[in-house]
């Protein structure tokens, strides 16, 4: 039960791999390419260098066939454009298609100005090669795979990604109005000092009927009611102050944007949560009646993933909680949806989670080799007896010589370009005391009154015990991506200088808590 089993993704079959196969598997990381992967294997088989050139092309197209392993396509070349037009999908083929390509027909004037960034939250999905062979066509189109997490939080990494000077997010199935592009960039280009978020009609399928904005009322298990204010009808209009507005398109510049809350998880809460976040920074929403865009709202063959009253709950928890909101309205609107008892079983639940000293951080990662189900398995059920299974995002080592200090890199390369303030990674092998919650709220409450830049959880002299559990904080993201080679093989030699990534960290920083 303890050998490394090979497990295939499309036949109920697994295989027992020998101490070459796992080496192999390591290393299978979707990027790595093929002649590293036979380098590194005949440095160490010294004895089977011809078999390994002989043979290893052959084994690995034979585990891709099977869906062991999949390789990426390299990632197109992304250039500097003024405006990103960036969508967030999920298994909707059919709308990606015509949104690009209704900005591409409709729209020539700006086509040397934008770029379009589609970014595919299903990417082992049906559709996804597809999507990602617009590529080759569409000269200004990047394709960008996404798992870590599902629903509203996605749209957030559209400007994370975006390399543009301002960002204008779509729904996969909007159509925007001639001429509203063109607009939209000359009025950012007009008013460089506006850092407040930019939103414009929605217009119904009659294509005359518009909703201007939202009032802030609770309607049906969502915040927002449709309605038109007058002066939105007039397309040469001036702008005006709104409450709020449906999240189908909305824009900023690049920087003005302030981020979805990284704890959200599923659908809902984006309406009212962001309008409020911008204004408590002093800033506005603004309508722009020349922005208009159409939403294809009907789905007669339903939508692809699953939208929960649990995950709606806790959304709605979490964005009064960062915002500084009273939660009763949650409560008393979901009881009038669901009923008592099931919102009180998902509420006590939700304040459970958001009291627990793990909602400190901002993302939770788990370093685990694809290879090492048993240990996956086992965790998972210690971070089920946390109440953190469904924030815990897992992240594949890839070699075992360093992929431990290379999956740490990757980790924070991704916190950095997300924008996250902290990180928490534990480490495969973790194993959680009874007492963790208590000891961690003790670390928290003495790092919250003072700047910090990692801490460690385990037990012993942290310079000889290698770390179970390390957070990290946004302080030093840039500094550790300076210093920490990006490839296996510098962050070996990186190693032989450094002992291990726990005497570095010690070393330069002092372990605060």
């Amino acid at each position: 039960d303890e050998q490394d089993k090979l497990v295939s993704q499309s036949h109920e079959e697994s295989y027992l791999l020998n101490p070459m196969a796992v080496f192999i598997w390591t290393f299978c990381d979707g990027k790595t390419e093929v002649r590293a992967i036979r380098a590194a294997l005949q440095a160490v088989f010294i004895e089977n260098k011809a078999d390994i050139a002989k043979d290893l092309f052959n084994l690995l197209k034979l585990w891709q066939e099977n869906e062991f392993i999949a390789f990426e396509i390299p990632r197109k070349k992304r250039q500097h454009h003024k405006l990103c037009i960036g969508m967030a999908t999920y298994d909707d083929f059919d709308g990606v298609y015509f949104s690009v390509q209704a900005i591409r027909c409709y729209h020539p004037e700006v086509a040397d100005e934008i770029c379009i960034l589609v970014l595919d939250n299903h990417p082992e999905g049906a559709i996804a090669q597809e999507l990602q062979k617009l590529e080759t066509a569409i000269p200004n189109y990047y394709y960008v795979p996404y798992t870590e997490q599902t629903g509203t939080t996605v749209k957030h990494l559209v400007f994370c990604e975006a390399d543009a000077d301002y960002v204008l997010c779509i729904d996969s199935h909007v159509l925007i109005m001639p001429g509203a592009i063109r607009k939209l960039i000359d009025f950012l280009d007009d008013n460089p000092d506006c850092y407040d978020l930019l939103q414009g009609p929605l217009v119904r399928d009659d294509l005359s009927t518009l909703s201007t904005h939202m009032n802030p009322e609770w309607d049906r298990g969502m915040y927002g009611i449709w309605e038109t204010d007058a002066r939105g009808e007039n397309i040469e209009g001036d702008v005006f102050d709104i409450a709020m507005q449906g999240m189908g398109l909305f824009a900023s510049r690049k920087e003005a944007w302030l981020g979805f809350n990284p704890r959200f998880r599923g659908f809902a809460c984006e309406e009212g949560y962001i309008h409020e976040k911008f204004r408590q920074q002093g800033r506005r929403t603004l309508c722009l009646p020349f922005l208009r865009w159409l939403h294809r709202f009907p789905r007669p063959l339903k939508i692809p993933y699953e939208k929960s009253w649990a995950d709606r709950i806790y959304n709605f928890f979490v964005a009064y909680d960062e915002l500084g909101l009273e939660c009763a309205p949650i409560e008393k609107h979901f009881i009038e949806q669901i009923g008592q008892e099931q919102t009180e079983q998902i509420v006590t639940q939700v304040k459970k989670e958001l009291e627990s000293p793990f909602y400190f951080f901002d993302a939770i990662y788990c370093i685990n080799s694809d290879y090492q189900t048993t240990h996956w398995d086992k965790i998972q059920a210690g971070f089920q007896k946390l109440g953190i299974l469904q924030r815990v995002r897992r992240a594949i080592e890839t070699n075992p010589e360093a992929g431990y200090t290379l999956s740490h890199r990757h980790i924070i390369e991704r916190a950095k370009r997300q924008g996250l303030k902290n990180v928490l990674i534990i480490e495969n092998e973790a194993i959680f005391q009874n007492d963790i919650e208590l000891h961690l709220q003790r670390r928290i409450e003495k790092l919250k009154p003072e700047d910090w830049t990692f801490f460690a959880l385990n037990e012993g002299n942290p310079l000889e015990t290698r770390f179970q559990a390390i957070a990290y904080h946004q302080s030093i993201f840039a500094e550790l991506l300076e210093n920490m080679p990006s490839d296996s093989e510098s962050i070996k030699v990186w190693l032989q200088t450094h002992s291990s990534l726990q005497q570095w960290l010690t070393q330069r920083y002092s372990i605060t808590g």
